[in-house]
C-alpha cells in the first residue's frame, strides 16, 4: 500500500507456545528478594491483519519500523494490545488465546491533499495512539494528531468492558490524564508518588515522614498490587529493554526486573503478575523485529 507505511504482508495467526523458562537473568541472589519466573504465553507468527495478528509498518521517510507498544490486562485476565496500524485492539485471554478485536480509530495517514502542504510531501499520520490504560474495567486509549513530542491531543477512547467493549470517544481532559495515569497513589496510609522519573517517594499520612528511593533509570508508570506492594516500570529505548522494580509499601526492594526487548510499558496486574509485549529481534539485525517471528507475550509470575 502507498501512503506512509508498506505493511508488511506477512500472514498467520497467534500461536500458544507455553513454556517455562527458567528465572530471571537480574533477580538477585539474597533470598529475601522475591523470585520471578517468566513464562512465554504468546507468539504472534508472522504479522499482518487477519484476525488474531499484528501489524508491522516501517516509516518511509526514516525506515523506522512501527509495530503495537501497548500492553495491558483486565480483572479477568484477560490481555489487550493496541494494534494501532490495523486500527484496533487484539483481545486475548490469559492463556494468549486470541478471543476477540475492538475496532478503534486511533490510526490515519495523511491523505494526498494533506501531504502536498507538508514538507517533502511526506505522509506523516494525522492520527496516532501507540498507549493504553486501564482503570476499574474501562481501557483509556489516548489519539494525537501525529505521533511526533509536540503533536496535541485531539480524543480519548473509552472502552467500557463491563458494558460489553462498547467504544466511546471523548474530548482530551487534565482531569481524565490524572485519572488514567495518576501521578499520587494511595497505599496502606501512606502516599506514594513518582517525581521526574526518577524518584520515588512514599510518604506517611500520619508522620509526614518521606522516604525517598533514588530509581536507576527514568520511570513512567507506577502499580499497587493486592498486597499494597509498589511497582515502577519504564521502556528503555537506549537499553531496548523494559526494568520492573518492586518495592514494600515501607518503600523496601523486594525485586528488579529487567525484561529484554519489551517494546513498551510493562502491565502489573493486581495479582502481582508483569505482563510485557515484546518483539523477537531479527537474527542479523537485533535493534529491528524479526520480520518471519513478530511478538511475543512474556508474563512474569511470582515463583
Amino acid at each position: 500500500g502507498g501512503g506512509m507505511y508498506n505493511k508488511a504482508l506477512f500472514g498467520i495467526v497467534l500461536f500458544c507456545s507455553i513454556g517455562l523458562s527458567g528465572l530471571l537473568a537480574k533477580v538477585n541472589a539474597e533470598s529475601s528478594r522475591d523470585k520471578y519466573i517468566k513464562k512465554e504465553l504468546v507468539k504472534a507468527k508472522f504479522w499482518g491483519a487477519k484476525k488474531g495478528e499484528l501489524t508491522l509498518g516501517f516509516r518511509m521517510w526514516e525506515g523506522e519500523p512501527d509495530y503495537p507498544k501497548s500492553i495491558v490486562a483486565d480483572t479477568a485476565g484477560r490481555i489487550y494490545i493496541l494494534d494501532h496500524l490495523n486500527n484496533r485492539v487484539v483481545v486475548c485471554d490469559s492463556t494468549g488465546k486470541y478471543l476477540r478485536e475492538i475496532p478503534v480509530n486511533v490510526y490515519r495517514e495523511a491523505t494526498l491533499e494533506e501531504m502536498k502542504k507538508k514538507m517533502n510531501g511526506l505522509a506523516f499520520p494525522t492520527l496516532y495512539a501507540s498507549e493504553m490504560f486501564i482503570k476499574d474495567n474501562v481501557i483509556y486509549i489516548p489519539v494525537k494528531n501525529g505521533f511526533f513530542v509536540d503533536s496535541k491531543l485531539v480524543k480519548i477512547i473509552k472502552i467500557d468492558i463491563s458494558k460489553g467493549w462498547k467504544v466511546k470517544e471523548e474530548k482530551p481532559s487534565k482531569n481524565i490524564l490524572n485519572k488514567i495515569n495518576p501521578k499520587v497513589i494511595r497505599v496502606k496510609g501512606k502516599e506514594v508518588r513518582l517525581e521526574g522519573g526518577k524518584t520515588l517517594k512514599i510518604i506517611d499520612n500520619k508522620t509526614k515522614e518521606e522516604k525517598i528511593i533514588n530509581l536507576p533509570e527514568d520511570m513512567m508508570r507506577s502499580f499497587i498490587d493486592r498486597e499494597g506492594n509498589i511497582y515502577v516500570t519504564n521502556h528503555n529505548y537506549n537499553y531496548e529493554h523494559s526494568l520492573v522494580m518492586k518495592y514494600s509499601s515501607d518503600g523496601k526492594e523486594l525485586a528488579t526486573i529487567e525484561i529484554p526487548f519489551s517494546v513498551g510499558t510493562p502491565f502489573v496486574r493486581e495479582n502481582g503478575e508483569i505482563v510485557a509485549l515484546c518483539r523477537i529481534p531479527a537474527a542479523d539485525a537485533p535493534e529491528f523485529p524479526s520480520s518471519s517471528e513478530g511478538m511475543k507475550i512474556v508474563i512474569y509470575r511470582e515463583e
